[in-house]
């Protein structure tokens, strides 16, 4: 059942993401890759399934972190993606880098999920992988600290009282990069691997920086960041979305309307890596061409040496 659990971002949420992100970041890199997009190579087709469920609305944090798979996870996209040149880590447990110069922030991750319908396109690892395409190595606040960093305007999430009220905020382009299965690189847009159900049309619209929200601990007093749960990029409307879709999209089960767009996505456990961006408003009106594209010759395969 829906609730509108905030008549919007706490002022507060801002500045301690601020102060977080002043905090958690360490020196930058000392050996780079060359490019942000993945080395070249044969990725072995492996099934995988999460086994862990969260509450909408029940931060998990520290659950997601310790989830055991995780370990094994990372440990294979660090084969397939080195760290990007000229750009600093946000935290050492999570693989997200900030690029200020170039306001970019790129987060590792592996494809979750092929096949069904959609509430997500990304959540953290460990979390709501059962209805995400994306599972991102990454805590969802890290993202927002890092979109802060770069310029983007949080927004609010969705209302649905007195009325309904779109989420809005900043305009965010999210881009896949990774290998497919005869060793070529691919950058694709996000929408491509999400479809309208029921049709092959992509998903045509941007997603925005709603901002999610906190929830304090009763017993303890203790502030934690909501999309953590799991709601970090959706499809899905929900008021703990860190970024959302500024239209209304049902997360009743029978009247979901994104499913995976199975024939674009890769295998299972196929490591990539997004790219997000503040999107212009002259390009925002541009649709995705809905074509994968390999990535320029000019960049060369990334290493984690």
């Amino acid at each position: 059942m829906k609730r509108d659990f905030w008549s919007g971002i706490p002022t507060k949420l801002c500045g301690l993401l601020f102060g977080m992100l002043c905090m958690i970041i360490i020196p930058q890199e000392t050996a780079f890759s060359q490019e942000t997009t993945p080395e070249s190579g044969e990725v072995k087709q492996e099934e995988q399934k999460s086994e862990t469920e969260a509450e909408a609305t029940t931060p998990a944090t520290e659950e997601s972190m310790a989830w055991p798979k995780r370990t094994t996870l990372e440990q294979k996209v660090a084969r397939v993606f080195g760290p990007p040149p000229g750009m600093t880590r946000l935290a050492k447990d999570a693989r997200i880098w900030l690029d200020t110069k170039n306001k970019r922030v790129v987060v590792d991750g592996y494809v979750a999920l092929r096949v069904g319908q959609l509430e997500m396109f990304a959540c953290p690892a460990g979390t709501k992988e059962h209805e995400s395409v994306v599972g991102l190595l990454t805590k969802a606040q890290y993202v927002h600290a890092a979109l802060l960093a770069i310029g983007a305007k949080a927004g609010s999430p969705v209302k649905f009282e007195p009325k309904y009220t779109p989420a809005n905020g900043s305009k965010i382009k999210i881009e896949i990069l990774y290998v497919d299965d005869k060793g070529a690189k691919k950058r694709v847009v996000a929408q491509d691997w999400v479809r309208q159900v029921g049709s092959e049309k992509t998903l045509d619209m941007d997603w925005v920086f709603a901002g999610s929200g906190m929830w304090k601990d009763p017993d303890t007093g203790t502030e934690q960041y909501l999309a953590e749960s799991g709601d970090l990029i959706c499809v899905s409307n929900f008021t703990t979305a860190t970024l959302d879709l500024p239209v209304r999209s049902s997360q009743a089960n029978s009247s979901l309307m994104f499913a995976a767009y199975t024939d674009r996505i890769p295998p299972e456990q196929t490591p990539v890596r997004l790219v997000l961006s503040i999107k212009p408003d002259e390009e925002a009106k541009a649709e995705p061409d809905g074509n994968a594209t390999e990535a320029p010759a000019t960049e060369t395969p990334a290493s984690d040496k």
